[in-house]
């Protein structure tokens, strides 16, 4: 089951970390959508305890999310702009395709994150005889 409330928090993590680290350096972007993604997955695997395909479509929905955005980010900024909008479809297929394979490697990422932080052992004090 998708836990929305992850998804949103990824996408809101990418989003924000897209339009910054964008300006700066262009693979920027994926990582920005990486970290997202990761989160997202972290986040769905604390709330539940989700399976690897489960964390893997958290990451994905991040990824079109973000995808979509940032397309018509780009549509909105070039001005509705007609020439702009036929290069855009392609660009969006081409991104939103490597950003659903990010947010796929994030989400997984994120869920083993998760159970590696839950499954760490515990110090156990000695107790006095």
């Amino acid at each position: 089951m998708i836990d929305q409330k992850s998804v949103i928090i990824g996408f809101l993590i990418a989003l924000v970390l897209v339009l910054a680290m964008g300006l700066i350096f262009p693979i920027g972007q994926f990582v920005a959508v990486l970290i997202g993604a990761i989160v997202a997955g972290y986040l769905a695997n604390k709330k539940a305890k989700i399976t690897v395909v489960e964390a893997a479509l958290h990451g994905i929905l991040v990824g079109i999310f973000t995808g979509i955005v940032q397309i018509l980010v780009v549509f909105v900024r070039s001005g509705f702009s007609e020439t702009v909008a036929s290069i855009l479809i392609i660009a969006a297929l081409v991104l939103i395709g490597a950003y659903i394979i990010i947010g796929a490697l994030g989400g997984i990422v994120g869920t083993l994150i998760g159970v590696k932080s839950t499954n760490s052992p515990e110090i156990k004090e000695d107790q006095p005889k």
